[in-house]
């Protein structure tokens, strides 16, 4: 005899669940989650009003203590008796009502030990009044008038939230003279309610989600569709790195002996008494051309620059002086302007005078006509900005991605890792670099922001 395979899903009374029971099991289990999503949330929506609340009150307390110690508490003991308004308090309710506007307040109020209000920075109670706001918080206030700082409670005060600091202050004699109050509507206290309701909406949004698994198939393709370029960048940056080494190799045999030869060059010129200084350009250069050498070699692994204080200005003047020659054959001017940059920045003097050098020699190649290549010096909050215009024809519409890829050229006779070095040197300084068409006329800008501070550290690789 068979085995009764419909009793696999019976019920214990022997009967199999209809679909209504399987659906009602299922939205109960739905609901079961909906309540436990709805439960986390509430908790988190408690937590972030707390924590607000708490930060509220330690801001408000700092601005209170700090806003008290600008009072002279014996002074305020004269004022408390003698309605004239003199200039010591003119100029005191003047400080009070500036740093109520600087800390965004809604009121900041000096009173005496009872209560009376001798300064409402906001006008919201009159000299001389009660101030009817500490009954609002008496604990707060008896914390204060007994010398110790202390914010006060969450109130509602109509439809608003309000929160309150006290912080006593002092006269010469170590007596607490009064109280300066700070309060502060706390209207960002709204922005919970807002997120109260989106986290119920979201919960509606579960529904949709699970109906949607296509666009998390959509999001897993593109995530494929990223790591795929990224092994393809890895290949090609691989494949540079075989072809540099080889080229490394063959390079820095012959640079060694022509920066020998130089230093002899120079040694022997200064023996005749010749002081040429154009002789130390070719042992510079030469550990220039080495250290690009080295720089395509761990180009794509990242390096750490080697940074020194050095003068930007001066450093883009002499690469200017020394592209100058190369420049002029075909018909290139180069000009400098420094708006106001000065200082020294943090640099490695090598790696931006290659920077400068490829943005220069790029310039000339989209100039086949001749022109004028513009380096502008700029200071910035955070540090300066160098820009290198061109009058040529612009990027082509060519998106950056594009542009900065290795190897990407659009000349015959183009390596296609000029950009892609540049890019990489100037994210090792901890800079930005961006490429973009002109707004104030024909031809294509490169700009270089970089911080005045040291470089992000990282160990250079093993070449």
């Amino acid at each position: 005899m068979e085995p009764d395979l419909s009793a696999r899903d019976a019920t214990p009374d022997g009967r199999r669940p209809g679909p209504r029971r399987r659906l009602l099991a299922g939205a109960a289990i739905y609901l079961a989650v909906l309540a436990v999503v709805g439960v986390a949330l509430q908790r988190l929506h408690d937590s972030a009003a707390t924590s607000l609340e708490r930060a509220l009150g330690e801001r408000l307390l700092g601005v209170a203590v700090t806003a008290a110690h600008l009072v002279d508490g014996d002074s305020l003991q004269v004022w408390a008796l003698d309605p004239q308004e003199t200039l010591d308090f003119v100029w005191m309710r003047s400080r009070l009502q500036e740093v109520r506007r600087e800390s965004r307040l809604s009121e900041l109020t000096l009173c005496d030990r009872e209560g009376f209000v001798l300064v409402s920075a906001a006008d919201r109670v009159a000299r001389g009044d009660l101030d009817y706001y500490w009954e609002l918080d008496p604990a707060a206030v008896a914390s204060a008038l007994g010398g110790a700082p202390e914010p006060g409670s969450l109130v509602k005060v109509g439809d608003e939230f309000q929160k309150s600091a006290y912080a006593p202050v002092w006269s010469a004699d170590g007596r607490v003279a009064g109280v300066l109050s700070v309060d502060a509507e706390a209207g960002y206290f709204r922005s919970l309610g807002d997120l109260q309701r989106v986290a119920w909406i979201s919960m509606g949004a579960v529904l949709a989600f699970l109906t949607a698994m296509a666009l998390v198939v959509a999001r897993l393709e593109r995530s494929l569709a990223r790591a795929r370029a990224a092994a393809q960048r890895q290949e090609t940056l691989a494949a540079m790195g075989r072809m540099t080494a080889g080229i490394a190799h063959e390079i820095r045999n012959p640079l060694g002996i022509i920066r020998g030869a130089g230093e002899i060059q120079a040694a022997k010129l200064r023996e005749l008494g010749v002081e040429l200084p154009t002789a130390d350009f070719i042992p510079e250069e030469v550990d220039r051309l080495d250290r690009i050498l080295t720089r395509y070699l761990t180009f794509g692994r990242g390096g750490a620059p080697q940074p020194e204080p050095l003068d930007l200005e001066a450093l883009v003047r002499r690469v200017a002086r020394l592209a100058a020659g190369e420049l002029e054959r075909k018909g290139v001017r180069i000009d400098v302007e420094n708006r106001g940059v000065a200082g020294p920045i943090a640099g490695d003097s090598p790696g931006l005078q290659q920077v400068l050098l490829n943005l220069l020699l790029n310039a000339r190649d989209a100039m086949p006509g001749g022109g004028v290549v513009t380096i502008v010096l700029e200071p910035r909050r955070d540090g300066v900005a160098l820009r290198v215009r061109d009058e040529g024809a612009g990027l082509g519409g060519r998106s950056q991605d594009e542009l900065f890829a290795p190897f990407f050229t659009t000349r015959q006779q183009g390596s296609g890792l000029g950009l892609a070095v540049v890019r990489q040197v100037v994210e090792d300084h901890g800079g930005t670099f961006a490429l973009r068409d002109r707004d104030d006329g024909p031809g294509a800008e490169a700009v270089v922001a970089l911080p005045r501070g040291k470089p992000p550290e990282a160990p250079w690789p093993a070449s």
